[in-house]
């Protein structure tokens, strides 16, 4: 199956899970910004999927805990602090 064959959706934004946030081209966007220029179009009506990263950016590990990620603060990148 390739990236465009996932229940016909087309892929407008896709990821590598082996980079960080910031090394992924294009530009991984966390809002929306006027000053922020897109990375992708779509038509009205159209079926399309955007791969993602978490809150975290990646910095979430199977070394946190559940009360680890109750309390984090989403408004800080972990994977950028450590």
């Amino acid at each position: 199956m390739g990236p465009d064959d996932h229940h016909g959706a087309r892929v407008v934004v896709q990821i590598d899970v082996k980079k960080k946030p910031w090394e992924q081209q294009p530009p991984l966007h966390n809002r929306w910004h006027p000053a922020i220029p897109p990375v992708a179009e779509v038509r009205t009506g159209e079926l399309f999927r955007v791969e993602m990263v978490d809150f975290s950016g990646g910095g979430i590990t199977k070394d946190y805990t559940a009360e680890d990620i109750k309390f984090a603060d989403p408004s800080i990148g972990l994977a950028e602090s450590e």
